[in-house]
């Protein structure tokens, strides 16, 4: 489809950042995939571009968006364009540079929400997770523990942030667990990411090539995330 106006202007855009704000259904994923594969067309390496989704599904539908733009504006071999080109999740994105810059977390694996919540229910007395419900329910116990961890790490608090007490205990249990085990959970990985680049060097080997940070539904992005985009 061909866009105007303000579509068209965010398509072509250069020399600065752009935000665009528009209803659900308007369009805003068309917008992106023309501006990628303009960006492409316009000989921009693969690999200074990197989109971040908020779900795989949406990920999956960008590539495929990507792809038929391109093949339009270049034809088949366009598709050679797209080996390099990061289309995914904020936690996939963040998992890859971990495992390539980081040698500690090479041989390290991640969970899903449901894996985690699994190991949570195996490890449950490893952790004293019982002691935090009133009344020792594992159930609950572990409801409110997650509830908990998604606000320290969304918020990037520390250790000191956190009063000392059975909470506190349980929580340094629980990352000594995902150490021991080469785990790491979602939210872990934007918080280890966030900390691998206030390193100077890790920061410089993994922004030398990128030039363009695409974000979908940047309305969501809580702090760890704006952080890790800044």
């Amino acid at each position: 489809p061909v866009l105007e106006g303000e579509a068209a202007a965010a398509v072509a855009h250069c020399g600065g950042h752009v935000q665009i704000i528009a209803a659900a259904g308007s369009g805003k994923t068309e917008v992106v995939s023309q501006r990628v594969a303009e960006l492409l067309v316009g000989g921009e390496d693969p690999s200074s571009i990197v989109a971040f989704t908020f779900t795989e599904k949406a990920a999956e539908e960008l590539k495929e968006r990507i792809r038929l733009r391109v093949v339009a504006r270049l034809g088949d071999s366009g598709t050679d364009k797209l080996g390099q080109l990061f289309v995914g999740t904020i936690h996939a994105f963040c998992f890859r540079l971990l495992q390539t810059y980081v040698p500690k977390y090479e041989t390290y694996t991640p969970l899903d929400s449901n894996q985690l919540v699994n190991l949570l229910y195996r490890e449950g007395t490893r952790l004293g997770l019982k002691a935090l419900d009133p009344n020792g329910r594992l159930f609950r116990a572990v409801n409110a523990f997650q509830r908990s961890v998604d606000v320290i790490e969304n918020e990037l608090l520390g250790f000191s942030d956190i009063p000392a007490g059975e909470f506190r205990t349980t929580l340094s249990k629980y990352y000594n667990m995902l150490d021991d085990y080469r785990f790491m959970s979602f939210g872990t990985q934007i918080v280890r990411a966030v900390e691998a680049l206030d390193d100077p060097q890790t920061h410089a080997r993994v922004t030398k090539d990128l030039r363009h940070l695409i974000v979908d539904e940047y309305q969501d992005v809580n702090p760890a995330q704006e952080r890790l985009i800044e």
